[in-house]
């Protein structure tokens, strides 16, 4: 049997994960407990995790050049995940994030650098004049994370035309989703994901996607039960308690999980239960990556 094939378009990093006993105070310094430093970003977290299941991953996404581009490029190859680059020919920079977990409360504060101003190219909407040809066709399975939408907006249409299930890594809100909306059959959102004008409750959330067309719409909340709205059918998903070394990523593994099981013809539901398991399993380990043991190459 084939392996489950998707698309992931959005952000690609590299991260810098410093574990800390507690936030350090203004003007000090500290050592970390741990330290890791891996390519991260939603899509591509969520592409290796699709590839470490042994599904066939491709991630649309902005690597460009700078001192970071070959580190991720080179995590992409260990795991056999193909980059379609949507900064190839710019001057586009892979960003470096800096994630400060705090060990006692399981918190995270994430420092981003500046927006990049360098414009992209826009997708132009033909599937086979942009992705290599010995990767077939559309696959089943399409997850975005909500950047770079302006140029892959096209792509997206393309690959709901020929009958893809769009689902939306909703961390946050970002430019373009209300765009993205009519497009999504799935979504699959944090409930920090704030939608403007718009009561911050799982409920709103339902009705305002469900009259885009979303048919399979769901909420995380840590550790609390996933909460999960069918067509009308509310459905809650219990998260199996562990002593969690670091949290950051999880979600972005979840959502890779679910892509996988979802493109290897498992139902919203199961999919989902599935995902979470696995998503639990990562935040034993630092990275995103520990879970699956062993690790390629």
């Amino acid at each position: 049997m084939n392996p489950p094939r998707s698309l992931f378009v959005g952000r690609s990093t590299l991260d810098a994960l410093y574990a800390l006993d507690d936030l350090p105070a203004e003007d000090t310094k500290v050592y970390a407990r741990q330290f890791h430093a891996s390519p991260g970003g939603p899509a591509l977290n969520a592409a290796v995790t699709h590839a470490l299941l042994g599904g066939e991953a491709m991630l649309a996404s902005a690597v460009g050049g700078g001192p970071w581009a070959a580190v991720v490029r080179a995590e992409l190859n260990r795991y056999g995940v193909r980059l379609l680059d949507l900064a190839a020919g710019t001057a586009y920079e892979t960003p470096l994030t800096t994630v400060l977990a705090n060990t006692a409360t399981g918190s995270r504060t994430i420092v981003n650098p500046p927006l990049s101003t360098v414009s992209l190219a826009p997708f132009d909407g033909s599937w086979s004049r942009s992705v290599p040809a010995d990767w077939g066709d559309i696959p089943p399975v399409v997850l975005c994370d909500g950047f770079h939408l302006a140029e892959t907006l096209p792509l997206l249409a393309e690959c709901k035309r020929a009958g893809a299930a769009i689902c939306l890594d909703g961390g946050s809100w970002k430019p373009g989703t209300e765009e993205l909306a009519p497009l999504l059959s799935v979504a699959i959102c944090s409930e920090r994901f704030a939608i403007a004008g718009v009561e911050n409750t799982p409920e709103s959330l339902f009705a305002w996607l469900a009259a885009r067309g979303v048919s399979s719409i769901a909420v995380t909340r840590g550790s609390l039960p996933i909460l999960g709205w069918q067509r009308g059918r509310r459905l809650a998903i219990e998260i199996k308690r562990v002593d969690a070394a670091e949290t950051l990523g999880a979600g972005d593994v979840l959502h890779g999980a679910f892509a996988y099981f979802f493109a290897s013809g498992m139902k919203f539901e199961p999919a989902l239960c599935r995902a979470a398991e696995i998503a639990t399993l990562s935040c034993r380990s630092m990275g995103t990556r520990g879970w699956a043991v062993p690790s390629p190459g």
